[in-house]
């Protein structure tokens, strides 16, 4: 987008800031500037010293990196008479960049129309009450024909993917029938799940840096040894994943869930504090997908980035975090180690079969 776009960073992502400007940026080139909020304000998110302080700023759309009450959105707009986000939505564009398949792109329409209703709602009650002139520039009937339109258009979205899923679990149902066990790849955004995907695969299918190139899953059959398993490699995760998110991408995280192995793919090039947080968020999504007490392999990424002693550190603390699940340190750019990785995906593939 090419708007100048000012960012609002809540005090709890102030450790995160790197991480939380990169989901900005992937958005919006032209970032202008940025605060950090400490107290919300319920009406208006911020204060309204900070509200007017804003009004003399240049920028064209207020980024607030926090979820905002439609309530909050229609009131800062009033105010500002500028575009507001909230992180929601800013993740909700990344997927739409990527989003290359009917699936995927289906599923960020509903996860947009989700979030985007009730706040047509809050439009429709201002504009009853005579207060929002202007915005949107519909009027109180056109709002509400707007929003019949939009429920329709949730209800023939949803059964659109209902649809696909149901194709999806044929192909795994045949899959399972096959005898082929599933492998899933898993980890935060930007951990090199795709890479590692073609490192064992040999195909070439894109990475990038920014985040969320993958949003519907590929899989591979891969042999090794005298055993073949499907590799599925999946969406990143990312911290505070908004909840229509994770129901709109059912289709594509029920992977997840069906998995017969996961491998965990963590960046162990990133501050140790980080690396620990993101395999915190990692389980936490992970229990909320259903596939709490699944089989985990750690691929500790990005190892080329280490010196001998920093990978040893690595290893020894996320060894505290995760326990007696196997850890293996990897190169996907180098090909390290990933034998070793795949020697661990067989091991734990033929422990499954013999049970």
């Amino acid at each position: 987008m090419h708007s100048k776009a000012f960012v609002v960073l809540p005090k709890k992502y102030e450790a995160f800031i790197e991480e939380e400007m990169a989901l900005v940026r992937t958005v919006y080139k032209d970032v202008v500037g940025y605060i950090v909020v400490r107290n919300s304000n319920a009406r208006t998110y911020l204060s309204t010293d900070k509200v007017e302080k804003l009004k003399d700023e240049d920028f064209d759309t207020l980024v607030v990196m926090d979820r905002l009450k439609p309530s909050q959105v229609v009131n800062l707009v009033r105010s500002l008479k500028r575009d507001v986000v909230d992180r929601v939505m800013v993740i909700l564009e990344i997927f739409a960049m990527h989003a290359g398949s009917r699936e995927a792109q289906l599923q960020v329409e509903l996860a947009r129309l989700r979030h985007s209703l009730p706040l047509i709602k809050e439009a429709i009650r201002y504009a009853k009450l005579g207060e929002l002139h202007g915005f949107l520039g519909a009027g109180k009937y056109g709002y509400e024909k707007y929003y019949l339109l939009l429920k329709r258009r949730e209800a023939r979205v949803r059964r659109e993917i209902e649809k696909l899923r149901e194709v999806r679990s044929l192909r795994r149902k045949a899959r399972l029938e096959a005898g082929y066990p599933s492998v899933v790849l898993v980890g935060y955004t930007c951990a090199g799940k795709t890479s590692l995907f073609n490192a064992i695969t040999g195909l070439s299918k894109p990475v990038g840096p920014e985040p969320f190139t993958t949003l519907v899953p590929k899989s591979y059959r891969v042999s090794y040894g005298d055993l073949e398993f499907v590799l599925v490699d999946t969406v990143g995760f990312i911290r505070d994943i908004p909840p229509e998110i994770i129901e709109a991408f059912y289709a594509t995280l029920e992977e997840v869930a069906e998995a017969d192995l996961i491998t965990n793919l963590v960046d162990a090039s990133k501050p140790l504090n980080e690396v620990i947080s993101e395999i915190k968020t990692c389980t936490d999504i992970l229990g909320k997908l259903g596939a709490r007490g699944k089989p985990v392999i750690y691929a500790l990424n990005k190892i080329d980035k280490l010196s001998n002693d920093g990978i040893l550190n690595v290893v020894e603390h996320v060894q505290k975090v995760v326990g007696s699940t196997k850890l293996i340190p990897i190169s996907c750019t180098r090909k390290v180690n990933i034998n070793a990785l795949l020697d661990a995906i067989y091991e734990e593939l033929v422990k499954r079969r013999s049970r």
